[in-house]
C-alpha cells in the first residue's frame, strides 16, 4: 500500500503579511462604522430595509476586529 502524506497546511502557500492583514482589519471596521453611523439613520423606513444594513455594518466590524486582532498578535 503506497502511504499518503499528512494532509495539513500547504508551506507554499501565501499569506498576508501582519500589516497587511491589520490594514485589511482596519479598512473592514471603518466599513462597518460607515454603514452604522451614516447609512442607518437615513433609512428610517420599514425592518426589511434596515436590518441588512445594520447586519452588514455588525459583520464588517466583527471581521475587521478579527482580522486587526490576528495581526497584533506575535
Amino acid at each position: 500500500m503506497a502511504s499518503t502524506p499528512p494532509m495539513g497546511p500547504d508551506p507554499h502557500a501565501r499569506r498576508l503579511s501582519k500589516p497587511a492583514t491589520i490594514g485589511i482589519g482596519l479598512l473592514l471596521t471603518f466599513v462597518g462604522l460607515f454603514l452604522l453611523s451614516i447609512l442607518l439613520p437615513d433609512n428610517s423606513g420599514r425592518w426589511e430595509e434596515i436590518l441588512p444594513v445594520a447586519a452588514a455594518g455588525m459583520l464588517f466590524l466583527w471581521v475587521g476586529g478579527i482580522l486587526m486582532g490576528r495581526g497584533g498578535r506575535p
